[in-house]
């Protein structure tokens, strides 16, 4: 399903539409932007556009695409929600390279976040990073993610075999972080 629209400082998260593919496949086609994405291919136009219709469809999905003065610069979302045991996993890619380092990430995590905890019934938001994605862990760690665990040489980044950081983000560390 898509996510209703969230407006926070730095970025505002609304519903993919058809027209956002083809932005979005031109991120995927930049081998810097995919490096430590789980993607080994781009994607064509056509599906790119079957996956916006998908994840519309799917009722354990909930997704966005971030914008910045009114243009797309990447997706989130919170994908495999388990209703029942209230989890579900996160995953943001800021696809527009000239939006890197401005503090997106992190703005769109909390709002996501937000989200989650005060919409829906979640208790955890499950996460990751491929070890050496400094961007991922310091936006993740602004946030309140913290480190769970490690799948060791899980996988394969610049030739060598890197660890998976597990992380998560508990609701009620949400909320005490929310109060401090």
């Amino acid at each position: 399903m898509y996510g209703p629209v969230i407006e926070g400082k730095l970025v505002r998260l609304r519903s993919p539409k058809p027209e956002d593919a083809a932005v979005m496949i031109t991120w995927f086609e930049d081998l810097e932007v995919t490096h430590f994405l789980f993607l080994s291919h781009p994607l064509t136009l056509e599906a790119e556009k079957e996956w916006v219709e998908k994840v519309g469809r799917d009722p354990d999905v909930v997704t966005w695409v971030i914008e910045v003065e009114g243009r797309p610069v990447g997706t989130t979302g919170i994908q495999m929600i388990d209703w029942k045991n209230g989890f579900g996993t996160t995953g943001t890619v800021i696809g527009d390279r000239s939006m890197w380092g401005k503090g997106l990430a992190g703005e769109v995590m909390q709002l996501r976040a937000d989200y989650a905890f005060r919409k829906l019934p979640l208790r955890k938001l499950k996460s990751g990073y491929i070890e050496g994605n400094e961007a991922s862990a310091r936006a993740q760690a602004s946030t309140g993610y913290v480190q769970v665990g490690r799948w060791r040489k899980d996988r394969f980044v610049d030739g060598e075999w890197r660890d998976l950081i597990l992380t998560e983000l508990m609701r009620e560390e949400w909320a005490n972080k929310r109060r401090v």
